[in-house]
Formats: C-alpha cells, sequence, structure tokens
C-alpha cells in the first residue's frame, strides 16, 4: 500500500486530504532595514527643500523612519517656538509610485502626532525615546508609517520595483519657524531616513512548508492628511471632508489668532461628533483627555490644544496595533463633523488617518446600511 494514499473513510471511500494552513507571512518575512539618504542643511532665513528621495526597492514597505540631528550653531538669547524641534520640518510628505501622497503633506509636528497618537510603536511618545535632545543640538526621531499593524504586517505595501519607486519630500523650515527668538547662531541640521521592510519570503520554507508570501489584505493602505479651517469664536460645525474610507484616527488641533496652540482650558467643552444622524460621543474635553491617556503606554507628553479620536484599540485597551473591529466606516456620502459652542478664534487642524480597504466585492466598498453600519472583518 502507498504510505501517500488517503485513509479510508468507514463507508470504504477515501477520506478527503487534511488542508494545512500556510505559514503566516511575519513568519516567513524578516524585518530588513537600510539607508535611504542623507543630507544637511543649515537653518537660514528662508525655507530649504531639503530633496525628494527616491525609496529604496526591497520586499514590503512598513515605513520610512527619520533621524533628525543638529550640531554646531550657539543657541545665546535664542528661544524655541512651542512646536519645536519638530517644526524644524516644514513638510514632508510620502508619495506612492504614481506620485500621489499617501502620508502628507505634513508638518513636522503634525507627523509628531501622528507618531504620538497613531499607534505604531509600544512606546509611541518620540519625546521618551533615548536618541530625543532639546536644545540648539537637538535631536528626535519620526516615522513616516505605513504598516498598519505591525504584529501581522497589515498594511505593509510591495516595494520590489526599483524603477518605479515610492518617494519621500523633505523640506526644511525657516529658522524664524523653529525660533521665536532667533539664536546667535543657527545650527546645520541632518536629515537621515532609513528603509523599514519585510522580506520577500518564498512560497516554500526549508521543510517544504506553505508560506505565505504577501502581508494580509495586502493592497489596504492607510493615509494621514490634513485639513485647517479658519476658527470663528463660538459655535460652528466643522465638517471632515476626507470621507469614504475606514477611519482610523481623527487627531484635532485647536490654535488661536496667533497660531499657537490654545492652553487646555480654552479648547471648546463639550465636544459633539456627529456622524451622518448619529451622536457618536457628546463629553467633556476631561473625559476624551483621560481616554487618550488610558490608551497609551509610559507617561506620554499630551500636548495642549491637541486631542485624539482613535479608533484602534488592542483587546486589552492598548493605543494600536488592534484589529479594524473599531474603526469607522464612511462612505462618500458621509456627513462627519465636530460640533461645540465655544470654539476659540484661530484655526483647527484635523489630520485624518483612514484605511482604504482591499475587499473581496470592490463593488460593495461604499455600501452601508443605516441601521447598524457596514462593519468589518476583524484583524
Amino acid at each position: 500500500m502507498s504510505t501517500n494514499s488517503a485513509p479510508a473513510a468507514r463507508d470504504g471511500r477515501s477520506a478527503p486530504a487534511q488542508v494545512v494552513a500556510p505559514l503566516p507571512f511575519i513568519y516567513a518575512a524578516h524585518e530588513h532595514v537600510e539607508p535611504a539618504f542623507d543630507v544637511s542643511a543649515t537653518l537660514g532665513a528662508a525655507g530649504v527643500q531639503v530633496g525628494i528621495f527616491d525609496v529604496p526597492a526591497y520586499g514590503f514597505l512598513r515605513g520610512i523612519n527619520l533621524v533628525i540631528e543638529a550640531s554646531g550653531g550657539t543657541l545665546g538669547p535664542g528661544v524655541f517656538s512651542a512646536d519645536a524641534p519638530f517644526n524644524v520640518i516644514e513638510e514632508v510628505t510620502l508619495l506612492d509610485v504614481n506620485g500621489a501622497p499617501i502620508v502628507g503633506p505634513l508638518t513636522g509636528f503634525q507627523l509628531y502626532l501622528a507618531n504620538l497618537f497613531g499607534g505604531y510603536a509600544f512606546k509611541s511618545d518620540p519625546t521618551l525615546l533615548p536618541n530625543y535632545a532639546t536644545g540648539i543640538a537637538f535631536a528626535f526621531q519620526l516615522r513616516i508609517p505605513v504598516e498598519i499593524s505591525h504584529h501581522d504586517g497589515m498594511g505593509s505595501l510591495a516595494n520590489q520595483n526599483a524603477a518605479a519607486s515610492y518617494k519621500v519630500r523633505v523640506r526644511m523650515a525657516p529658522s524664524t519657524t523653529v525660533f521665536s527668538t532667533p539664536p546667535t547662531t543657527p545650527p546645520a541640521v541632518r536629515f537621515r531616513g532609513f528603509l523599514e521592510a519585510w522580506s520577500q519570503p518564498q512560497a516554500t520554507d526549508l521543510a517544504g512548508r506553505v508560506q505565505e508570501t504577501v502581508p494580509p489584505r495586502h493592497g489596504t493602505t492607510q493615509f494621514w492628511s490634513v485639513q485647517t479651517y479658519a476658527s470663528v469664536a463660538g459655535a460652528r460645525n466643522y465638517l471632515v471632508s476626507r470621507v469614504g474610507n475606514l477611519i482610523r484616527n481623527h487627531i484635532l488641533v485647536v490654535r488661536d489668532g496667533t497660531g499657537a496652540r490654545v492652553a487646555n482650558g480654552s479648547l471648546p467643552d463639550p465636544i459633539e461628533l456627529r456622524w451622518d444622524a448619529r451622536q457618536l460621543l457628546l463629553e467633556p474635553r476631561t473625559m476624551r483627555q483621560a481616554r487618550t491617556s488610558e490608551t497609551l503606554a509610559g507617561t506620554p507628553t499630551i500636548p495642549n490644544g491637541v486631542l485624539l479620536y482613535g479608533w484602534d484599540r488592542t483587546a486589552l485597551g492598548h493605543n494600536g496595533d488592534g484589529s479594524p473591529a473599531l474603526w469607522l466606516p464612511t462612505v462618500q456620502a458621509t456627513r462627519l463633523e465636530y460640533v461645540a459652542t465655544n470654539w476659540p478664534a484661530g484655526s483647527l487642524e484635523i489630520l485624518t488617518n483612514d484605511v482604504a480597504p482591499v475587499e473581496i466585492d470592490p463593488a460593495s466598498r461604499y455600501v452601508e446600511t443605516s441601521s447598524t453600519g457596514y462593519t468589518p472583518a476583524g484583524g
């Protein structure tokens, strides 16, 4: 008798062969890091286009890690602005292979908020990292995120064609943005970018076991964008125009007429979030800030004038690296708005982190019932 024959069932027929699930993608792939660019420029009276850099082609793109370091210069009477040192980046954008933005354009401070609240690391506060430094020799590290869930690689994008590369665009701000009082001598600033990727797995491992060769739901893509509104004091509804995908995070930044972030006591209170005809949230500022603190590891610094509305948490309530189950579904016609009666005069920035999923039936992507709404499959 052949050793490969299927076992016989009780009725004499062969039983079906056992189906073995392939090894998950992150079991088969390996983490990879390599330099992408390294450029220095001196802070001056005008902004500087640091460069538009090709992302090296390798495996599946997880993100670009930016390492920013200042050297030289003399602080003297210089005083940093409230958003420094992150606002040394006037603009950062990650462009896909067709030139469309995936992340950005964002300021360095907005990218800092995306790192702080986006849930892309267990210790997500960039100010708690060992290489963070303030003063004239400031230093910090920020990630331009592509991967959504680091526990399974979801959101990582194929990056294997050097002839059609992703690109990173970086512009340095003028010294008057970074310093409210100019330093005696401005420093030089070094901008380094590092590709973070997964390797491309083989179809089988050395033992002959089948492996997944792409991340889960490959093609699912997250975006970070920002809308800025001129804010009029008093009652007002602010409509979020970035709809049509699954909303993972909203970050609100409230600024006064000078462009400075307002003190927490000047934030509108309470704030209501409306989703079409539904009132999703109506809560005081302190409750929203407490909810945010409950989800973050360590003792993070939550900046004044900033509020997180997040829908990505683990089963333990930690921020980020959860499943799509809590993401807020929207369609092109969704009316999503933040409402309060006591907005301060100045401006409001709404950072939107939304996810375009890959569906089995693309035609039903924008279909949502009015009773319960579309609920995505768990991660």
